[in-house]
């Protein structure tokens, strides 16, 4: 025990707290006088941690992180919102586009919101997309969680092709393909 003291009489290790009752019970018959040495012992730091302090600090860490979880799902839940209410949203991500069909009437404005919703930390691409369909010579490039606002011609019925080339495998990956069907 390294806070412990050799009794005067049979040299058993105390406490130095203790010491004075173990003369009365042990050695009741001997003279006792404290040691005076009984300050150098180490005292108490001045900041000292309770139980109760560590359950305070465990429960504000507990409402921080739990406000900070619920920040981050809010604002996750207002990417992606168009930033025109007219125009069709198209989202697009690694994952591909959504929805992969655009279906219009022939002479009608196909007004589209492309939606990033991949961030610049993407290593294919750094989270840019684009939306390019050969037959009208259209791509439009939109940025990291960016929008882009565009319209596509309607005036020939047909069925026409769209995809990405920027990253996840261009034009062969089907989940970066789409199509706009103008119907007659």
């Amino acid at each position: 025990m390294s806070d412990s003291i050799p009794c005067q009489e049979c040299g058993a290790h105390v406490k130095a707290e203790n010491e004075g009752a173990h003369m009365r019970k042990v050695h009741p018959n001997v003279a006792f006088e404290p040691r005076k040495d009984r300050g150098s012992r180490p005292s108490k730091p001045r900041f000292y941690v309770t139980s109760g302090t560590k359950k305070v600090v465990f429960v504000v860490l507990v409402a921080f992180v739990l406000i900070a979880a619920s920040t981050m799902l809010y604002l996750s839940t207002q990417k992606g919102i168009p930033i025109d209410p007219n125009a069709k949203a198209l989202q697009v991500s690694m994952a591909g586009f959504s929805p992969s069909t655009l279906t219009v009437k022939a002479g009608t404005p196909l007004k589209i919101d492309l939606i990033n919703m991949d961030n610049g930390y993407h290593t294919d691409g750094g989270g840019w997309h684009n939306f390019a369909i050969d037959a009208f010579g259209m791509n439009v490039s939109v940025e990291p969680l960016g929008q882009k606002v565009f319209t596509v011609p309607t005036g020939t019925p047909g069925t026409y092709g769209w995809y990405c080339s920027v990253c996840c495998g261009g034009r062969e990956s089907p989940s970066m393909n789409g199509q706009v069907i103008v119907e007659p």
